[in-house]
């Protein structure tokens, strides 16, 4: 798969440039290592605080602080000084992964790994002859407005409220990933290695 060869690339390099969420660098090689089977774009799950110029302006929001770890009320507190223009809100997203599978049946089968990992909105975001891209999505999801302009419209009460309740979505989204990982296994003892894979000497390979 020309794909995937592009892909694994795109990972490995990433990879050794510290451009992947730590966390989830096995979890994906493991993935990656499957035969016919890869990732694209992913994340380990994030909290942080942005400021977006207008609702749905994506593309110009600033992150005032972003991990992919619990937050302290010190840096999330910290991170509102420099707010400017805009709404600002806290927001804890899940882990997602976007895998591909070369074929229809292993598309559902990757489906059906996500569901029963406990990812709830997971979905086929692509279906054709050539592939079939899986999104492995959780449900933990938190957006709360804080304020606007730079100026902070809620209490510190509140806003200490808000950051631990972010912080448990993520911890509880993020324990999924070990069920993940053993369900990806079962399905790498079922499909085989992809010979591919290490032919382009993977970081970490002797762990996979």
């Amino acid at each position: 798969m020309r794909a995937k060869r592009e892909a694994l690339k795109t990972l490995f390099t990433a990879i050794n440039e510290n451009k992947v969420d730590e966390d989830i660098v096995d979890l994906l090689l493991l993935v990656n290592s499957i035969k016919g089977v890869y990732t694209t774009s992913s994340c380990s799950g994030r909290i942080g605080i942005i400021e977006e110029p207008k609702i749905g302006a994506k593309p110009l929001s600033r992150w005032l602080v972003k991990k992919h770890t619990p937050i302290t009320f010190e840096e999330a507190k910290n991170s509102l000084k420099a707010a400017q223009e805009g709404i600002i809100f806290l927001k804890a997203q899940p882990p997602i992964f976007h895998v591909v599978g070369e074929n229809a049946e292993i598309g559902k089968k990757i489906h059906e790994i996500g569901l029963s990992s406990g990812f709830k909105y997971t979905t086929f975001k692509a279906f054709n002859k050539e592939r079939v891209l899986v999104e492995i999505n959780g449900t933990e999801y938190l957006t709360v407005p804080l304020g606007r302009d730079g100026e902070i419209l809620i209490s510190d009460e509140y806003l200490e409220f808000s950051i631990n309740l972010a912080n448990e979505m993520l911890k509880r989204s993020k324990s999924r990933l070990p069920r993940l990982e053993q369900n990806f296994k079962k399905l790498k003892k079922e499909l085989g290695e992809d010979e591919l894979f290490y032919e382009l000497n993977p970081p970490r390979a002797q762990y996979i």
